[in-house]
């Protein structure tokens, strides 16, 4: 499947739709900026969780809070390379805020649909 549209209903724009084109989607956050979302690679949460070092690692919580960032590959078409360290990821959380971090949610709740009507689709055949 090369598109996918997702109807969004919640957030400061009710209705909003995001346009998954391949592995990419651009998210709009509410005070104007523009998130870029890539699919992630096979290794991506590995990375993560070795950036994020052995102690902040071993809290799940935290990694189901840093995870999403994995698929965050842009701000307003400035392209961002994956954090390397736990700072890194702190700052880029910080410089994303309540309505980019909403924003950032949003996008990959919709690569998960994709994804569920994919596998919902092989189960038909």
């Amino acid at each position: 499947m090369d598109e996918l549209n997702v109807t969004e209903t919640s957030g400061e724009k009710p209705n909003n739709e995001l346009v998954i084109t391949g592995d990419t989607l651009s998210v709009p956050v509410g005070d104007g900026r523009t998130l870029t979302l890539t699919y992630p690679g096979p290794l991506a949460q590995y990375d993560l969780v070795d950036a994020m070092g052995p102690a902040a690692a071993d809290n799940a919580r935290l990694v189901r809070m840093y995870l999403p960032m994995i698929y965050l590959t842009g701000i307003d078409e400035q392209k961002l390379t994956p954090c390397t360290s736990l700072r890194e990821m702190r700052g880029l959380v910080t410089r994303l805020g309540h309505k980019g971090l909403a924003a950032l949610q949003r996008g990959v709740a919709a690569f998960d649909q994709r994804d569920e009507q994919g596998l919902a689709e092989q189960a038909k055949k």
